[in-house]
C-alpha cells in the first residue's frame, strides 16, 4: 500500500519542477540564441572577399544541422509552457486539497522536460529557498555553472 504524500511534499515537488522547466527553458533558448547569433554572423562572413568563406559556410551548415535537429526553440517553448502550468498550479494550490493536487500534478508532470543532471541540485536549491526552507546542499563546479548559466546560482 502507497503512502499518501502530504501537503509539504507536494508542495515541494512542484516548486521543484518549476524551477527545473524554467532552467530547461532558459538554457534551451539561450543555446538557440547562441547558434542563430553565430550564424548570422558567419553568415555575412560569407560574402567577404576571404579563403576562409567555406569554412563559414560549412560551420552555417552545421550549426543548422543542430538546431534542426535538437530544436531548441521548441524545447524552451515547451518547457515554459509547463513552468506556466506549473506556475498556475502554485498560485491556487493553498486553496487545493491534498487529492485535487495529486491529481492536477500528475498530468501536469506527463509533459515533463529532459533535464541535465546538473539542473536537479540547483532547482532544489531553488524549491527550498521558495518555500523558505534551511535546507542547502554543496553543488559541484558543473552544477554552478549550470545553475549561473540558467537563471543564477541560488544562495
Amino acid at each position: 500500500m502507497t503512502e499518501q504524500p502530504t501537503e509539504h511534499d507536494l508542495q515541494f515537488r512542484i516548486w521543484y519542477s518549476y524551477w527545473l522547466e524554467m532552467m530547461v527553458a532558459t538554457s534551451n533558448r539561450r543555446v538557440d540564441t547562441v547558434i542563430n547569433t553565430v550564424m548570422l554572423v558567419l553568415g555575412s562572413g560569407v560574402f567577404v572577399q576571404s579563403q576562409l568563406s567555406w569554412l563559414f559556410g560549412g560551420v552555417i551548415a552545421v550549426l543548422s544541422g543542430c538546431r534542426i535537429a535538437w530544436k531548441f526553440a521548441q524545447k524552451a517553448e515547451a518547457a515554459a509552457q509547463q513552468a506556466r502550468r506549473y506556475s498556475a498550479l502554485i498560485d491556487v494550490m493553498a486553496g487545493l486539497g491534498v487529492d485535487e493536487i495529486c491529481q492536477r500534478l500528475s498530468m501536469i508532470q506527463e509533459f515533463d522536460s529532459q533535464v541535465l543532471g546538473s539542473m536537479v541540485k540547483p532547482a532544489r536549491q531553488k524549491a527550498c529557498i521558495a518555500m523558505g526552507l534551511a535546507h542547502r546542499e554543496t553543488l559541484s563546479f558543473t552544477e554552478k555553472v549550470t545553475a549561473a548559466l540558467t537563471g543564477g546560482i541560488p544562495d
